[in-house]
């Protein structure tokens, strides 16, 4: 198939940069802030959740 161009924003800020480098998250990666933040669980409900293999955490 070959290379994609994406076209980009027409509109610009005057301090954009010219390229964002935009990674995606890997599955997991923000586990721990999601459950805490916005969840409450504790430190110690999610050590349990990740010992019994329900939840992984953080950079795979």
């Amino acid at each position: 198939m070959g290379e994609l161009v994406i076209p980009g924003f027409p509109l610009r800020f005057s301090d954009q940069p010219e390229r964002l480098d935009l990674v995606a998250p890997t599955l997991g990666q923000h586990n721990v802030e999601i459950l805490q933040g916005f969840l409450n669980y504790s430190e110690e409900e999610i050590a349990r959740l990740e010992a019994e293999g329900i939840l992984s955490s953080g950079e795979r």
